[in-house]
Formats: structure tokens, C-alpha cells, sequence
């Protein structure tokens, strides 16, 4: 999950990044560069049951190794 800050002429600033499997903040490790993490993005499309939504979320690396893990067919 990003959080942003509004900055002047509408513009938005990227303040913060949570895990949204264990809810760990990412770490900022200078200047604007953050520790790496995984993030997803969906648009559902029209014959799927979540027509036209977005769906968007953030992985910490730890949470991110879980998950693929679980894979039946390995990634290389």
C-alpha cells in the first residue's frame, strides 16, 4: 500500500510503502530510494467477476519469497 502527500500544484509525493501481507513499512534507504518490493497491479477485464476494478498492493521481499513459494509451476 503507497501513501502519498499532496504537494504544491496538485502534485503528489510518495511518503510511505506498507506490506499489504504482514503490514511492515518498507524502509526508505535514502533520498527517495527505497528498499526493493514487489508491486501488483490488476484491471479486471470484462468476463471476470470483478468487472472493470483495479486491484494494487505492495510486497515486502519476505512476503514476496512466500508467496511464490506456494507456486505449483516454479518461476526461473
Amino acid at each position: 500500500m503507497k501513501e502519498y502527500a499532496l504537494k504544491a500544484q496538485d502534485s503528489q509525493v510518495l511518503t510511505k510503502v506498507v506490506c499489504n501481507c504482514c503490514g511492515r513499512e518498507i524502509p526508505l534507504m535514502r533520498e527517495g530510494i527505497r528498499e526493493e518490493y514487489f508491486h501488483g497491479v490488476k484491471t479486471w477485464g470484462y468476463f471476470s467477476n470483478q468487472d472493470g476494478r483495479q486491484d494494487s498492493f505492495d510486497l515486502c521481499q519476505e512476503c514476496y519469497e512466500k508467496m511464490i513459494e506456494g507456486f505449483q509451476i516454479k518461476m526461473h
